[in-house]
């Protein structure tokens, strides 16, 4: 079979499953497992597929209709530049969370001079704390969670992009171990509610592990409890990055001013206009 056959057949199965993208699905699946780009696909689609690699490619087609993840699939995903290994132990990082990265790197900017203390709380795939150790050197970053599993991923994402120096990955609940002083705390932590079940996306519902979605009836479980934890934690000057979920905004703010009485609380949107960052500076 050809190129240009096995991508016609790999999107009519696509388009069967209900996956959004089937062409670009097709296209990135088959790329992969070639070693090359989608516009080599386009410009060779007579060449013929050897049968083992067509093989594996139905497979790969076929868990993609299914529902699961491209990046589960292939092993990977690209986020805030960085091409980071990813499992079915993680999320997958979202770009909506590159704008709390965004936020993150200005703080450190922000300090010109000193090294910056930051806690990245619920790592997952490390993908925060990867991204702002390598876009800043000053930066040096205490990553933790409760999952191993999780921090095996982690720990594959910073030993690739050479920051195993800067980034320390520990296994705990929150801060619960960690005394500071932090100039800086992101946390990107679990903040879905079990009401919203049934609005998730199958392929998230159904493939992305629970322990990083769910967090109680309302979904701020797991944020009440960081802001607990933070105050005592967080240096003279220094800021708590929360991503949270669209609706969640007013509620954050204020629980966040409950805990941080004096700090000024302020909300920034993602690329969609959605309320998704919450900023605490002391």
């Amino acid at each position: 079979m050809s190129i240009r056959e096995a991508l016609r057949e790999a999107v009519f199965y696509l388009k069967r499953g209900g996956v959004p993208n089937p062409y670009l699905d097709a296209q990135m699946l088959l790329a992969d497992l070639l070693g090359r780009s989608r516009a080599y696909l386009l410009a060779h689609g007579e060449t013929l597929l050897p049968p083992e690699l067509l093989t594996q490619y139905r497979a790969w087609v076929a868990r993609r209709a299914a529902g699961e993840p491209l990046a589960y699939i292939v092993g990977y995903t690209w986020f805030y530049g960085l091409k980071l290994h990813i499992t079915s132990d993680v999320l997958v990082p979202r770009p909506e969370t590159e704008v709390l990265v965004e936020h993150a790197i200005r703080e450190v900017q922000s300090r010109q001079g000193k090294v910056v203390r930051a806690a990245d709380v619920g790592t997952g795939s490390g993908a925060i704390a990867v991204a702002i150790a390598v876009h800043e050197s000053r930066a040096r970053v205490w990553a933790t969670d409760v999952s191993a599993p999780a921090l095996r991923v982690a720990s594959r994402n910073v030993h690739a992009h050479n920051v195993c120096g800067r980034v320390l990955l520990i296994q705990a609940d929150l801060l619960t171990p960690l005394r500071g002083p932090f100039d800086l705390i992101v946390a990107n932590l679990p903040y879905v509610g079990e009401e919203e079940a049934d609005v998730l996306a199958p392929e998230v519902r159904e493939y992305e592990p629970g322990v990083a979605l769910w967090a109680g009836k309302d979904g701020l479980s797991l944020i009440r409890r960081l802001l607990a934890q933070a105050p005592s934690r967080l240096a003279e000057r220094g800021v708590v990055l929360m991503e949270i979920g669209y609706r969640q905004g007013a509620q954050v703010v204020e629980l966040a001013r409950r805990h941080f009485p004096h700090a000024r609380v302020t909300l920034h949107r993602d690329l969609a206009g959605h309320e998704r960052v919450v900023r605490i500076a002391l």
